[in-house]
């Protein structure tokens, strides 16, 4: 192929890529999340920095012992995006309550709810790492709904409260 001839192979190329990519657009994650929901997500996370909330997930985390076992940005609705923040803490010592938030938040924090649950243990002190990890994860199941579900990703509790998106794989 000649130079010239080069040109418009390699601009249709560029073309198909951008479309490809959505420029930030419609293009979906292994999550499911476009760059903009993510985006959406991490400005309504940032949102509850302003809050009480990032001291409350300071404090369950302190009061577990551990940090959270769970943490899942869900998107549950569209127009406007709204997500589902699940939050779980399985305690550090196996005889006290197992506790979770679960927040509705979208980029108006006057439109978010905040739910916080606990729940007593179903092993005891005695029981063994394996029997304790099934325990821990049938808890952890049994409070999340579909915040494991797509599209949605994972996220971290900073150690000074805030809310992170993590990257999907």
């Amino acid at each position: 192929m000649r130079p010239l001839e080069a040109v418009p192979v390699l601009l249709a190329a560029s073309a198909a890529a951008a479309a490809l990519t959505g420029c930030g657009g419609s293009a979906r994650d292994s999550g499911g999340l476009t760059a903009a929901e993510r985006d959406d997500a991490q400005r309504a996370m940032n949102a509850l920095q302003s809050s009480n909330i990032s001291i409350q997930l300071v404090g369950l985390t302190t009061v577990a012992g551990l940090a959270p076992a769970a943490c899942r940005v869900h998107l549950v609705s569209r127009k406007p995006n709204m997500f589902k923040v699940y939050v779980f803490w399985v305690p550090f010592q196996p005889s006290r309550p197992y506790s979770w938030l679960e927040m509705k938040i979208t980029k108006d924090p006057t439109r978010d709810t905040f739910r916080l649950g606990t729940a007593q243990p179903i092993v005891g002190d005695g029981a063994g790492r394996r029997e304790r990890a099934r325990a821990d994860r049938r808890v952890l199941a049994a409070h999340a709904g579909d915040s494991f579900g797509k599209p949605g990703a994972g996220c971290q509790v900073l150690m000074n409260g805030y809310l992170k998106l993590v990257p999907n794989p």
